[in-house]
């Protein structure tokens, strides 16, 4: 697998083996899009909290830039019909990684993947509360219309959520967790829904938590804390590609403004921090809660 990975040890950028790159730095954004893998037939792009993927919603349209950076040579980065070639969305409020088709041929083949449940998502959140370790998937159905937030529950569209607890924290009196995710559906505010859904809404969410909450979390984080850290998708010819990226510097602020539950949980913290061992997903260990449960000295 071909591999483009952003940390804070190594240039912003590292790509493993001959794939073509943007130098991106993600500590030091200025709150601007960045390529971060560029193919031939398909790209990907980190999303900057305040940015739109594509629609009305705002003045900053990730679209815009995409076609910015690609002109007149790709037609479908200017065809609504095809969402300027993007395969998905991301919510405003949040950061991330987010992939494009530059040809209708790439929009097709990402397309199928995307259907058939082979690009992977995996995203970062912090989250109020302490989320039982044991709790693997959130499989509540989603529900929405026009631009009222969504509803978890028995109504919708069947949605699936799966998650690793790799952290618990406070700050002040407030608990927290910090949760590893991978969504096998792609629903509309999926993860922030069906986290609300059970009881354990993210950080400075203003759509679905209540105003006093959202108030009091501006004090940790300034916006929502969800970002979308790794793709994983295939090129036309069948290979491998893998793109991570930290989180940014807002996000890493308020991560160090917390305080570790135990050892594990403070290990966890400071890897997110670094960005020096992100990995899939499915390669994260759950927290233990009997593993070390007293207070970290240090963060």
């Amino acid at each position: 697998m071909d591999r483009a990975h952003a940390s804070i040890s190594l240039p912003a950028c590292q790509s493993i083996g001959p794939l073509p790159y943007t130098e991106a730095d993600p500590w030091h954004t200025d709150g601007k899009p960045q390529t971060i893998l560029d193919l031939p037939d398909r790209l990907v792009i980190f999303k900057p909290p305040g940015w739109e993927v594509h629609g009305q919603g705002t003045e900053l349209q990730l679209s815009s830039f995409l076609q910015a950076t690609l002109g007149k040579h790709f037609a479908i980065v200017h065809d609504e019909e095809h969402q300027c070639g993007f395969l998905h969305r991301l919510d405003v409020p949040s950061s991330g990684l987010v992939l494009a088709a530059k040809t209708y041929e790439a929009y097709y083949d990402l397309k199928v993947q995307l259907n058939a449940g082979e690009i992977a998502r995996d995203y970062v959140i912090l989250c109020h509360g302490w989320v039982r370790p044991c709790l693997k998937d959130i499989k509540a159905k989603v529900y929405w219309r026009g631009q009222l937030p969504t509803i978890s529950g028995d109504q919708g569209k069947p949605s699936w959520t799966r998650l690793k607890v790799t952290a618990h924290a406070r700050h002040g009196s407030t608990a927290l967790s910090l949760v590893a995710v991978r969504i096998a559906t792609g629903r509309k505010h999926q993860i922030r829904s069906h986290f609300s859904h059970v009881g354990h809404p993210t950080v400075c969410d203003g759509k679905y938590t209540a105003e006093a909450t959202f108030q009091s979390d501006q004090d940790l984080c300034a916006r929502n804390f969800l970002h979308r850290y790794r793709l994983a998708f295939k090129d036309l010819a069948g290979k491998d590609h893998e793109v991570m990226m930290p989180v940014p510097a807002d996000l890493m602020i308020s991560l160090q403004r917390v305080k570790a539950e135990d050892i594990q949980s403070a290990e966890a913290i400071r890897d997110w921090v670094t960005g020096s061992s992100l990995r899939s997903w499915q390669d994260y260990t759950p927290l233990i809660l009997d593993f070390g449960r007293r207070q970290a000295d240090t963060q």
